[in-house]
């Protein structure tokens, strides 16, 4: 078995009393959360329309499994569903019928599964709650692994088995173009959606640094322009695979959720890696690592991350509408002037200003100077803090 990083999702599911929906975008780790840490009497996982497989790798016919799920239910047990958006809509109303008995946990490997689910008109609707597993935090894999680089990248769990380091992840990026090509097909088949071209250059041009919904229709230039970029965007963000972020000019910066996916895209939109043989030798790793942070430092000072391209400043920590918090995040050291220079261009924003740096602590200009081993104990804190709050 490979390497796992353990997150903030184990306790919750853990302490799952009542029937659950438990979904996310594809290759974030669902399943592996719940084999690891729901005690189950019955797991199984719809493979098609006809067929499920146990957890023994034993493959049943559906009926057989239904029938399987529901006794253990009525003994008092606790059963799984995963993939339950492969489930034909006929058992559903099936297990309408059911007494509310044990625990049933059904995974849905997309995000058009919770709108189905709790649709008002959905016959399941009133027996599940719902929770999300997002990527990983930062602060979990930080605490883990100690690099804030390759913590950057180990947040979507799929590339985890393949690389040991930033530098490998660089040299194999061809492998995982491809990789992404085919992950970003599935998202879209278990949406029940196609990857047509204009989805897919939204978001190409979205991996290599383009957040304007305008700039985006001038290039692809669909019929509908802007409107219908947006729309399409909306619903990249409602699939998991984007990320809104607002700003201080009120627009949303649009953004690849995913690191590793982020950079692929990145390197598939400047290089065309799949089709060629070009050595790539730069990404923008600091941009992924800047909003890496932004998360965990909006964690830790209890506010929400903007950002900010009109002033050029990574990250921005809100609270109550206003700007508490401005840092600026390097992947190399900061000179003194040019820490200077930034603090005095930040505290024109915010209330206070902080420099984060990944190679030393940076020179103490502003409120607050972190380096690589504050930014692992600010991780630290926050995760000893999360366990002892589920503990009461």
């Amino acid at each position: 078995m490979g390497l796992y990083i353990k997150r903030r999702e184990e306790e919750e599911i853990r302490r799952i009393k009542n029937w659950t929906l438990i979904y996310g975008r594809r290759k974030t780790g669902k399943s592996t959360l719940v084999k690891r840490n729901l005690k189950m009497d019955y797991y199984v996982l719809i493979a098609d329309s006809n067929n499920a497989i146990t957890l023994d790798d034993t493959v049943v016919k559906i009926d057989e499994a239904m029938k399987e799920v529901k006794g253990i239910l009525r003994r008092g047990g606790v059963a799984v569903i995963d993939e339950f958006q492969r489930l034909p809509e006929i058992y559903w109303a099936m297990i309408s019928n059911w007494d509310k008995e044990g625990i049933l946990v059904i995974i849905g490997s997309s995000y058009g599964i919770v709108n189905k689910v709790f649709d008002r008109n959905s016959q399941l609707l009133g027996l599940f709650t719902p929770l999300e597993i997002d990527i990983i935090s930062y602060e979990d894999v930080l605490t883990q692994i100690r690099d804030p680089v390759l913590s950057t990248l180990y947040r979507d769990p799929w590339i985890i088995p393949f690389i040991n380091s930033y530098e490998e992840f660089v040299s194999r990026i061809r492998e995982f173009s491809l990789i992404s090509k085919g992950l970003l097909g599935e998202v879209f088949k278990e949406e029940e959606r196609q990857l047509t071209d204009t989805y897919y250059k939204i978001l190409l041009l979205l991996g290599e640094g383009i957040w304007k919904t305008s700039e985006i229709a001038g290039i692809i230039q669909p019929k509908g322009g802007e409107g219908t970029i947006s729309s399409m965007v909306n619903k990249l963000a409602k699939m998991g695979l984007v990320q809104k972020i607002p700003t201080l000019s009120r627009e949303n910066y649009y953004r690849i959720r995913s690191p590793a996916l982020s950079l692929t895209l990145y390197a598939e939109s400047k290089y065309a890696i799949s089709e060629t043989d070009l050595e790539v030798k730069d990404l923008p790793i600091g941009r992924e690592v800047q909003f890496s942070i932004g998360e965990m430092l909006s964690k830790y000072f209890g506010g929400v991350q903007y950002y900010s391209p009109k002033e050029d400043i990574d990250v921005i920590i809100v609270k109550k509408k206003k700007p508490i918090w401005a840092f600026e995040i390097k992947m190399g050291e900061f000179s003194s002037s040019e820490a200077r220079e930034v603090v005095k261009r930040m505290d024109k924003i915010a209330e206070k200003v902080g420099l984060v740096s990944l190679r030393e602590k940076p020179p103490d200009y502003g409120d607050l100077s972190i380096g690589p081993e504050e930014l692992i104990e600010i991780a630290n804190q926050l995760v000893k803090s999360r366990d002892q709050e589920s503990e009461t």
